[in-house]
């Protein structure tokens, strides 16, 4: 392959890894290849490479992967790396076509998650300690809640981290598993050999886990299984795409779980979302998380099975020390971590 191409690719990876990127956007348009990276949750215009340009890039990415040179009408995922500095850092792909060719789109996966700890992600002291609490149960369902983007995946590594033991098991099911953790068994879903998060998730009860990580709750089939392990003596962590706290225990009464279940199970549930900070110089450097830390305690159980309508749940989960995702933020903005606007614009969604 020719060497300019070879390095064209090179560059790009190297400048998002300094820009502090999260993702990279290869986008063939009529007349230009555009790339972009997601730097702080928002998409930026990066450079512009002529047309033909498009395939060859592509082709040399394709070869990282591994991916199927010969293949150009329908999707590709797959996985590269590449060594910059001290740092060796793993990168998902997504090859999909379209109308003007080939779109790529890579994750930059950093391999920072041995350093994360909750404080530096931006929990305050007392989410930590409602957070720390429920970790020291055997058993239960530990839920994170938000929208795509939200960070839910770097809290859940997070807590597994916290709960690394020699004596203990812990096994997840993940898709994609996006950070390597030593000490746990990972398993990957794979949808062309059935293995998905419900088939995924039977055959870990069948491993003799203590702790078991469901990447994602999307369908019943998992949250039935997942609701069981967790009353079988499992302590469960996954997350579910919704708004807020609330909001969680409504997405499993429509997934069909029977409101004694959920009462019996969840044990606390997390919202949150991803703001940016504000350096020292007003210029915003990073991210940091705005949550909610909702405690299923006795009052909440009986709301849940009585089906109690969402305003009671609120009502009592305030009682229970709930502190709402935006007042969380106006605190940090009060602290000149963030600003006012910020966390209006992410609370909105």
């Amino acid at each position: 392959m020719n060497q300019s191409i070879i390095n064209i690719v090179q560059k790009i990876l190297s400048d998002a890894y300094e820009s502090k990127a999260s993702d990279i956007h290869l986008d063939p348009t009529r007349n230009l290849l555009r790339v972009r990276f997601r730097v702080d949750g928002l998409l930026q215009d990066r450079t512009f490479f002529p047309k033909d340009l498009s395939p060859p890039i592509i082709s040399r990415l394709k070869v990282l992967a591994g991916l199927r040179m010969d293949e150009h009408q329908s999707d590709q995922d797959g996985r590269l790396h590449f060594q910059i500095k001290d740092e060796r850092v793993d990168i998902r792909i997504s090859i999909v076509p379209t109308y003007y060719g080939e779109n790529a789109v890579l994750r930059l996966l950093h391999r920072h998650h041995g350093t994360l700890s909750l404080s530096n992600l931006g929990f305050n002291n007392k989410s930590i300690e409602m957070i720390t609490e429920a970790l020291r149960k055997t058993s239960g369902m530990i839920l994170i809640t938000g929208p795509t983007g939200s960070g839910k995946t770097t809290t859940l590594y997070t807590l597994l981290e916290m709960l690394k033991k020699e004596e203990g098991s812990i096994v997840t099911i993940e898709d994609p598993i996006e950070y390597a953790i030593d000490g746990i068994e990972q398993i990957q879903v794979n949808q062309r050999s059935s293995l998905n998060f419900a088939n995924g998730l039977r055959a870990i009860l069948r491993q003799d886990p203590d702790i078991i990580m469901v990447g994602e709750i999307r369908d019943r089939e998992t949250a039935a299984i997942a609701v069981n392990s967790a009353l079988t003596g499992h302590l469960l962590l996954s997350t579910l795409h919704t708004n807020d706290a609330v909001s969680a225990i409504l997405r499993l009464y429509d997934m069909g779980i029977e409101p004694y279940l959920i009462a019996s199970t969840l044990s606390i549930i997390i919202g949150q979302r991803l703001v940016r900070k504000i350096g020292p110089d007003d210029s915003f450097s990073g991210r940091l998380v705005i949550n909610e830390i909702l405690i299923v305690e006795e009052n909440l159980r009986e709301a849940i099975i009585k089906k109690s309508s969402r305003a009671e749940m609120e009502i009592l989960a305030r009682q229970n020390g709930l502190i709402g995702m935006r007042e969380d933020g106006y605190e940090k903005a009060s602290a000149g971590l963030t600003s006012s606007a910020e966390v209006l614009r992410v609370t909105n969604l």
